[in-house]
């Protein structure tokens, strides 16, 4: 498909992939449906063809706002997508571009931005020949004055999602900074949607961040330092914790020529550490 398609579709044939960006909310849910019974829907859902029937690309909770209002079809515009990848790509711009994602979705959101860029663009990450028509045709064109990784990527999608590329960088380091568990658990709360405490929160070991999440949630703190500030009073550090504070009282002590012959003898290692992390 070429041109733009609409249609209303039965929701019966719009299957919801399990794997989404957005963490959904009932909540948020049933708030849009009452807004689509007073106003109707402002912005059709976005699906690609699969099979006999129809996948959803973007607009979940407007797709169930629409069951909990007893409707039998929506209005969707019908994507080119042809990957995974690109449906990817469409959802979480889509996401992006529509500001409505809490702190902790637009994290995710631009992570996964960064990895299926790197994947739909892989000269991002690799180098390539930045003047080959493949690239100019693509939707997210890479800034040809900055250099590969992740800070061509950053420039690239900063204006196309309207954040700066430091902002970028700072939420894919957020994101890939927080545990899985840690994810999990912040989901549905207050903190989700503060970036400041996400990022202190991203900055601790897994076992410090269990700890605090843990003090927050049982409403002992308030935010990430009252719950620091309570684990330096009673809460004895783990093994980890203490043998990661050793090792770091001892790069802080090294003289500078001799941090940089550790840092070069271990090079490959450092700059794994920092793509795993976003840093790079």
């Amino acid at each position: 498909m070429s041109d733009t398609t609409y249609l209303t579709i039965p929701l019966a044939q719009i299957a919801v992939p399990e794997n989404r960006a957005r963490t959904y909310s009932e909540e948020n849910a049933q708030a849009l449906a009452g807004i689509i019974a007073a106003q109707g829907l402002q912005h059709p859902i976005t699906v690609r063809e699969a099979g006999d029937g129809y996948e959803l690309v973007a607009g979940l909770h407007r797709l169930r706002a629409f069951e909990m209002n007893g409707e039998a079809a929506i209005p969707a515009r019908v994507s080119a997508a042809e990957t995974d990848d690109e449906a990817r790509l469409e959802e979480v711009m889509e996401n992006l571009g529509r500001g409505e994602l809490i702190a902790l979705d637009r994290c995710h959101h631009l992570y996964e931005l960064k990895q299926v860029y790197e994947r739909v663009h892989p000269e991002a990450k690799h180098g390539g020949d930045r003047k080959s028509e493949k690239i100019k045709r693509q939707s997210l064109p890479l800034d040809p004055d900055a250099p590969a990784e992740v800070f061509g990527f950053a420039k690239a999608v900063a204006e196309k999602v309207g954040l700066s590329d430091r902002s970028i960088r700072l939420a894919v380091r957020i994101w890939t900074g927080l545990t899985p568990d840690s994810r999990a658990r912040l989901a549905g709360t207050d903190l989700a949607d503060k970036q400041t405490e996400l990022k202190a929160l991203s900055e601790l070991t897994a076992a410090r961040q269990a700890a605090v999440l843990a003090l927050i949630l049982e409403g002992r703190a308030g935010n990430v330092a009252q719950a620091l500030e309570l684990m330096a009073d009673g809460v004895a550090p783990s093994v980890e914790e203490k043998r990661f504070g050793q090792l770091s009282e001892r790069f802080k002590a090294l003289p500078d020529p001799d941090f940089d012959r550790l840092i070069a003898a271990h090079e490959e290692r450092v700059i794994a550490s920092l793509k795993r992390q976003g840093r790079f």
